[in-house]
């Protein structure tokens, strides 16, 4: 009898174990959304844009090169191309994948990709166009559509890095929606205009997202483009967005960058808190105190902050 007890008790407890790693493993949700990057580019820009989505949890992404056509296998497609080279016959798979519902994003001057194919400036909302600022300069993103899956939640005015200003969008084809604006400040080049930076496409059923931003070369480690590109990215997937507004997004003073696409963990913020020196810069001083600001105030947060420090 004694043995038949403990055997039934080893049980439950096989039984509970069980049931306490099923729990945890589908609180790590694996990435749900499959994305292709369709690049002509060298160098880094299409692994960043990968890093980008993947940090996100929510994508796996495939880099592929410029006469890819397999569309229909994927959730997103992600075009970051300075000049396209597809037939016809891509070109008609491309339109019908997103008049059936298919979710891309147009990476800035991916617009001047396809100049000789006028069903492309509808899908990108886009006419192409060279035209941009005659140099990087930081300036302000201004919320156009407050309520807007990809903007919901972000700071009405805020600072993008350094970056060049694309002029493309004086004039947007098709059913436009403008997210955020930026003057083309005329101290760079620019005519004094407000020219939108974010937009949305619908083009049939699918879903388009069109930034300007991220041709400079650090723009595209701005915590603003970042979490734009992300959030733009899930809504033409999904038409949704689930992603929370990271607590260091700039504001309407400052820019702020995330070296590696992503935010540093607490402990590595106070990592190089260890390195500060009177007169050098408080960047990551001021990173741990915008953490403290921004906590959920419960005591025992607080207490694990004073650890901390």
């Amino acid at each position: 009898m004694k043995k038949n007890i403990v055997s039934h008790i080893k049980s439950l407890q096989y039984l509970l174990a069980m049931a306490m790693v099923l729990m945890f493993s589908q609180c790590k949700k694996p990435a749900s959304l499959n994305a292709v990057i369709i690049s002509d580019q060298k160098g880094e820009t299409s692994e960043n844009i990968k890093s980008i989505l993947v940090n996100t949890g929510l994508f796996d992404a495939d880099i592929k090169g410029n006469t890819f056509s397999n569309f229909k296998g994927y959730d997103l497609v992600i075009l970051n191309l300075q000049k396209g080279e597809w037939g016809a016959d891509v070109k008609t798979d491309f339109t019908n994948y997103v008049k059936s519902g298919g979710g891309v994003v147009v990476m800035n001057t991916a617009a001047n990709a396809f100049a000789d194919w006028g069903d492309f400036a509808e899908i990108s909302g886009v006419k192409p166009s060279e035209s941009k600022s005659k140099d990087e300069f930081e300036y302000e993103v201004m919320s156009r559509n407050v309520e807007h899956p990809v903007t919901k939640g972000l700071p009405t005015n805020w600072i993008h890095t350094s970056d060049y200003l694309l002029f493309n969008t004086k004039s947007l084809d098709g059913e436009i929606e403008v997210l955020a604006s930026a003057k083309a400040d005329t101290l760079h080049g620019g005519g004094g205009e407000i020219l939108p930076v974010l937009f949305t496409v619908k083009y049939g059923e699918g879903r388009v997202f069109n930034t300007t931003m991220g041709t400079g070369a650090m723009a595209n480690q701005c915590v603003g483009f970042i979490t734009t590109l992300q959030r733009g990215a899930e809504w033409a997937a999904t038409g949704v967005v689930s992603q929370e507004v990271s607590v260091d997004f700039p504001n309407s003073v400052s820019t702020h960058e995330w070296t590696d696409f992503k935010p540093l963990t607490l402990d590595e913020i106070l990592k190089k808190c260890e390195t500060y020196e009177v007169g050098k810069s408080k960047k990551y001083l001021n990173d741990f105190s915008m953490r403290i600001r921004n906590c959920d105030g419960k005591p025992e947060t607080y207490a694990m902050y004073e650890a901390k420090i």
